[in-house]
């Protein structure tokens, strides 16, 4: 292969200016860490001219997420790839390599000289790579969404960013949902990982590629909307004939033999168990992983480290118990961590912070002084980059035993043992004659592997390949999970989707067949814990409680949405388990004492709150959207039969009073009578990282709720409430500044600003996104016009009332508050704009004409509505029979735009807009920090300065 330095110039014009060369290896090597493979060079070849593979089908721990960096400097290059790369890890683990690599490249941008090229290439003068984590630590900042012109990279799971994508964003409001779903489905190079553990959701992306013509419309031009691509990779994927794999030039190169070959002696052990099989199990992956311990150690003097992997959660907790208890007994220095699902994601963070702590991580510099035991499950063997020196697991399908080999001596700088326990077949009645089959095609594929001079099996990624290929496709299908069924995918589907303005629709189904398929797992559901629950009690003494209407419930949970890092998923069954053994304990103990009647006196904090009572909820259930479908308390939970329970519980959120207990290290511990630490804790402040983006809080009727730094009131409800309907304490939900996506709330800023100078800001916003994404001078001016008239509507006298504008110098775009819905009577600004827009006409548009009618539909759908319903109450221009027709109109517009431009086009024209419009809205706050103003407008201010003082530190900017 020619190894002349590849040495690119940008074909992409950025205002102008045209990008400047740099060298390929330099680069990578920069970004990476170290030189490029050669297989790396090869893909940054095809990916420097346009080109994708089918797959790329590369052994673990040889850089497959360095991806990254590839595109990366191929989009730097001016290759007409997409401006956002999406990283998708299966499972649901909260930590991977992914996030980490992405993370170390935007730093590496922002502090090397010599990668200055590169920056200027990619338009990140002065500014970081966006990046966003739709989970976990890095959970999901909203940079990508902030300039649809700039690279970002995104990293999530098949649910978080297949339901972004199928326009029903999980943890999103459905304004957003629009908004997320145009620029995750347009312009994106969705990668990936593992694609053979999602292969349904592999399917769906494949679909959505290629049948291009179906979901874009006869619209599309070549350039327009962006082009959506798609990119698997894989250890184990097979049935791609033109997948991008390691050639001899790869084999030959020192580094890449090395882990090719990595030592990996593995033996098979049967277990012929009497009794309990668990039990039987667990002590003999107890057993054998200790005595490893004992008899091996790993490079040089360092103690080892050892995974031990159980297909079942009871297993693994038996396993760890058992070594906890040897340990303290005859090795108190040792470490045993369990790492399972069912955790929630706070703690699994802090579980995964002592993986690095142990070195547990590949590369990591921390290195044991005793010996390390992880106990595991399958939330072990994907999305973490663990490396230990030996292992001990069961015998599962074969695409999880590759993925399991790949955690041990991944750099291939040790010798590592592998025991496999062989206990037998599964015992499950409904699968027992798959499962057989199964197992024994897995069996047989490991007995096939090379015997190694100490009489061991060769599990190196070498002999796995060889193995690969001397086997029949049928014999490894037949040793791996069976591919779920899946529905098809239709565009008569995604148009019901893209539907987000309807709260209720009978042709939009829940998503999750199409990301998953339809699985024989276990029913899933997902909890939280809360403190403060939209509850409301007299304060006659009796403290009887008052029943809420849905809609308040509902709009509670819209403005204190559950954030990621306090979900926990397990099994349904699992939870309703762990609820009714709670609620009895709770029953109990309230029925041994009288119930004194609870007082307020001298109380401060949560001391405000009501204490348990058995007729009070204590679980609100929720859809993926936030509707509550029903309410528990205590004695519903103990009378309600365990089928019911599960039939309510299976595939619904639900956040549960933190006072009911029964948590331990984030898994569900029914003996546990602490109240669960929560997110209205502030846990940001407590682990020093980024703050809780919502806390919600009781306040005395007669306290003062001023702005703080930091924060920003959006929802209030009266909680304890006098007979003549005075709230004495009320519930305040507040959000940070920058965590804010309510349109309404972000018309208050720290500065008032009028109408004029906003949309003139935002104008030249949408005219410099139009420029960088390269839109004809037709669609420029369009989308400038639509900019500067987006927000008309806000000059009713109605709407000014409302948000309490100065009289003098107006109309105002953003005020300083504070905001009157009732006033408001349900207007709809973007429906005054449209009107106006559509009597007065747009600047350098034709009436009549396509672009006119695209303009209509942006002004009126710019906050996630007009998709197809918008509100017409508050409209004082129109009569409401006039203002219905108006109404039908913009649904009709609506449909005929999106059969034109698709679905995730139509959603790609309308997130331009409303980036432009944020970006506006960001400027406006920039500029009030950097002006003396007032007392509650400094605290304001205060806050975007601590915001990204936060931002900084947990996400290491510089």
């Amino acid at each position: 292969m020619d190894r002349k330095p590849f040495l690119w110039t940008a074909s992409r014009f950025r205002r102008g200016v045209v990008m400047p060369r740099f060298d390929f290896d330099t680069a990578f090597e920069a970004l990476a860490g170290y030189p490029p493979f050669p297989w790396q060079r090869r893909l940054f070849g095809l990916l420097a001219s346009g080109c994708l593979p089918s797959a790329v089908d590369i052994p673990t721990g040889l850089g497959k997420t360095d991806v990254m960096a590839l595109w990366l400097l191929a989009l730097a290059g001016g290759t007409l790839l997409p401006r956002r790369l999406v990283y998708v890890v299966d499972r649901r683990a909260v930590v991977d390599q992914a996030t980490a690599f992405a993370v170390r490249i935007r730093d590496t941008l922002c502090c090397r000289d010599d990668l200055d090229p590169v920056r200027r290439a990619l338009g990140l003068d002065g500014r970081p790579l966006p990046i966003s984590t739709l989970r976990g630590r890095y959970r999901d900042n909203r940079e990508w969404l902030e300039d649809p012109a700039a690279p970002a990279i995104v990293v999530g799971t098949v649910d978080m960013v297949g339901s972004r994508l199928l326009f029903s964003g999980y943890g999103v409001s459905r304004r957003m949902w629009p908004y997320e779903a145009g620029l995750m489905g347009c312009d994106t190079l969705v990668v990936l990982d593992e694609a053979h553990l999602a292969r349904p959701f592999h399917r769906l992306l494949q679909t959505i590629e290629k049948k291009r013509s179906v979901f874009s419309g006869p619209a599309a031009s070549p350039g327009l909307p962006p082009l959506f691509r798609m990119l698997p990779l894989s250890a184990t994927l097979c049935g791609e004939e033109e997948s991008f794999r390691l050639n001899d030039e790869d084999r030959e190169n020192g580094i890449v033999r090395k882990r090719l070959n990595a030592v990996k002696a593995l033996s098979i052990e049967n277990l012929e168990s009497g009794g309990k099989q668990d039990d039987a199990l667990a002590g003999a992956f107890a057993e054998r992983a200790w005595r490893l311990a004992q008899e091996e150690t790993a490079v040089g003097d360092r103690p080892p480290r050892i995974v031990i992997y159980c297909d079942r959660r009871s297993v693994a907790e038996k396993v760890e118990t058992s070594l906890k208890k040897r340990i303290k007994e005859e090795e108190p220095e040792a470490k045993a961590i369990l790492f399972v699902g069912g955790r929630r994601v706070h703690e699994r963070e802090e579980a995964a912070g002592d993986l690095k702590t142990h070195g547990l991580i590949a590369d990591s510099a921390a290195a044991p002084s005793a010996p390390v035991f992880l106990v595991a499950t399958s939330a072990g063997e994907v999305g973490v980059d663990l490396d230990a020196d030996h292992m001990v697991c069961d015998l599962v399908a074969w695409e999880r035993m590759v993925q399991r080999l790949g955690r041990v001596n991944r750099r291939g700088a040790g010798a590592a043992q592998v025991l496999v326990i062989d206990q037998g077949p599964p015992e499950e009645k409904a699968s027992s004659k798959d499962g057989i089959a199964r197992h024994k095609a897995v069996r047989k594929l490991l007995e096939a592997l090379p015997r190694a001079e100490t009489g061991d099996r060769d599990a190196s990624p070498a002999a796995l390949s060889r193995l690969r290929e001397e086997v029949s496709a049928g014999e490894i299908e037949m040793a791996s999970t069976p591919m779920p069924l899946y529905p098809a995918l239709s565009r008569p589907l995604v148009d019901a989707w893209a539907m987000t303005s309807l709260a209720e629709h009978t042709g939009r189904p829940e998503v999750t067949p199409w990301l998953r398929g339809w699985v024989d797992d276990e029913p899933q559901m997902t909890i939280a814990w809360r403190h403060c629950l939209p509850l409301r009690f007299e304060s006659d003494g009796s403290h009887d409680p008052i029943e809420i209407p849905k809609s308040e419930i509902e709009a509670f949970f819209e403005n204190a949405p559950l954030q990621t890092e306090e979900l926990l998923e397990t099994e349904t069954w699992r939870v309703v388990d762990w609820l009714r053994k709670r609620a009895r304990k709770l029953l109990r103990a309230l029925h041994k004492r009288a119930e004194a009647a609870p007082s307020t006196d001298g109380a401060t904090g949560f001391d405000l709150l009501q204490p348990i009572r058995q007729d009070i909820p204590v679980a609100f259930l929720l859809d993926h959207g936030g509707k509550q479908e029903a309410k528990l308390d205590l004695n519903s939970v103990h009378d309600l039969p365990v089928k019911e329970l599960n039939r309510r519980l299976a595939g619904r959120r639900m956040v549960v009073d933190a006072r009911l207990g029964g948590v331990e290290n984030g898994l569900l511990a029914d003996g546990r009578d602490e109240p669960v630490p929560t997110i209205e804790d502030n846990w940001g402040k407590v682990r020093g990282e980024n703050p809780s983006a919502i806390r919600v809080r009781p306040v005395r009727g007669d306290e003062s709720t001023e702005p703080e730094a930091l924060w920003n009131k959006t929802f209030e409800m009266p909680y304890l409430v006098s007979p003549e309907g005075e709230p004495q304490i009320r519930l305040i939900v507040e959000k940070r500044y920058d965590a804010e996506d309510n349109e309404e709330i972000r018309s208050m800023a720290p500065k008032a600003q009028p109408l004029n100078e906003h949309q003139a800001w935002v104008a030249d916003e949408a005219m410099r996104i139009a420029e960088e994404i390269g839109l004809s001078e037709g669609d420029q001016t369009m989308l400038a016009a639509v900019a500067r008239h987006h927000d008309d509507g806000k000059a009713a006298p109605r709407w000014q009332r409302a948000f309490n504008a100065d009289r003098n110098g107006g109309p105002y775009a953003k005020t300083t508050g504070p905001f009157n819905r009732h006033v408001l009577n349900g207007y709809r600004h973007e429906f005054g704009s449209m009107l106006d827009a559509q009597r007065r006409g747009l600047d350098g548009i034709e009436r009549g004409t396509p672009r006119f009618e695209l303009a209509l539909h942006l002004i009126a759908a710019h906050h996630g509505n007009a998709r197809p319903a918008i509100e017409i109450g508050g409209c004082d221009s129109l009569p409401p029979s006039a203002a219905a027709g108006e109404a039908r109109e913009i649904a009709m517009r609506f449909a005929r735009l999106q059969r034109q431009w698709g679905p995730w086009g139509l959603a790609w024209w309308e997130a331009l807009l409303r980036a432009a419009d944020q970006q506006a809205s960001r400027r406006l706050k920039e500029e009030a920090a950097r002006k003396p103003m007032g007392k509650r407008e400094q605290a304001t201010s205060e806050s975007v300065a601590q915001r990204d003082l936060f931002t900084a530190s947990a996400e290491g900017t510089h």
